[in-house]
């Protein structure tokens, strides 16, 4: 309790001191199947921040620094998206993406941590928490309803639908027709993508931020992956997934479900949402955001999130990433058994 006081003391002085997200250190850890790029910074107990679709760790540019004034911060780059390498196998699932999660908490030596999603990261981080309860000491998520939970719903056609429902989400579920009616029109989807979504339109994202995204998704094979957790298939696998495990039992973890005042921002839906998930919920609203709550309101988000971890009375230990600076990380693993075949050494 006295972190989480020291904590929101902290934040309420810090943010206009905060250090760019562009400043973070970089870091890459090779898995079984993909090589998973992540930004890390600050000091303290560790936080884990997955991003959704069609962002990727720049989710985090804003509401990351704030954070990582009282806690060590670790941005992945999910697979298939920033700086992440694309699986060969197409796999986008939940339960995929969360042993990439698990495999990069593994590297850092991280035993426990807070995990704070959005978006489809709300499925990962759910799934990571489902497999590895251990692994995830609180949970926090926003503006994400789980397939085989009313997900699906979500996409049917209604008689009020126009360009500000959530007709793209049917658009998605075929990611070859998709991706041809996307391509070369890749920064006027993300630019109607995110005005659609957000609480005050285009002033939501700078032009140099729909820029960058635009970069990451015109990469050769970037944008068939980022629509690669929309599709029918991976939707069907996370629904059964989602289902099995959690129609039998909750999870116990300390959960916070938000959703912008613009999005799922009624209570009751947020309770709906989330509270199938945990037995033990808190819902919240955020002010002046619709779905991008991150980059709309990143503020009052950082000071919730920090004041629902602030409020373990077990609270986690300080992790130092400093050692990273002078550690090689892809001697083993994907990149590096590739490596090692060619040159005939395994």
């Amino acid at each position: 309790m006295r972190f989480f006081q020291l904590a929101l003391a902290s934040l309420a002085s810090v943010v206009a001191a905060t250090s760019s997200f562009d400043t973070w250190a970089h870091g890459r850890v090779a898995l079984q199947d993909v090589s998973i790029h992540f930004r890390y910074a600050g000091s303290g107990p560790p936080l884990l921040l997955v991003h959704g679709n069609p962002q990727h760790s720049l989710t985090w540019q804003f509401i990351g620094p704030i954070l990582a004034q009282n806690y060590t911060v670790i941005a992945p780059d999910n697979r298939g998206a920033g700086d992440s390498s694309v699986p060969p196998d197409g796999n986008y699932t939940a339960a995929a993406s969360a042993e990439d999660l698990k495999g990069v908490l593994d590297f850092l030596n991280i035993t426990s941590a807070y995990v704070f999603a959005h978006d489809k990261g709300v499925g990962m981080a759910t799934a990571l928490a489902i497999k590895y309860p251990d692994l995830v000491k609180r949970l926090a998520l926003a503006e994400y309803v789980l397939p085989g939970f009313t997900y699906e719903q979500s996409s049917n056609p209604a008689p009020f639908w126009d360009l500000y429902q959530n007709w793209q989400l049917a658009f998605f579920q075929v990611p070859d027709l998709a991706e041809f009616l996307m391509s070369g029109k890749e920064k006027q989807f993300l630019q109607w993508y995110f005005y659609h979504g957000s609480y005050s339109g285009v002033e939501s994202f700078s032009e140099e931020t729909v820029n960058r995204y635009t970069s990451s998704i015109s990469k050769p094979g970037f944008l068939r992956a980022m629509l690669g957790p929309f599709s029918s298939s991976t939707v069907y696998q996370d629904g059964n997934f989602f289902k099995a495990a959690l129609n039998e039992s909750r999870l116990s973890v300390p959960l916070l479900g938000m959703g912008g005042e613009a999005s799922l921002g009624l209570k009751s839906v947020l309770k709906q949402t989330f509270e199938p998930v945990s037995s033990e919920l808190e819902i919240d609203v955020i002010p002046k955001a619709g779905h991008w709550v991150a980059d709309e309101n990143p503020k009052w988000t950082a000071k919730r999130v920090a004041k629902f971890f602030g409020e373990d009375d077990d609270s986690l230990s300080k992790v130092d990433l400093g050692y990273l600076d002078d550690l090689v990380t892809l001697d083993v693993g994907f990149y590096g058994t590739r490596r090692n075949f060619a040159l005939g050494t395994q």
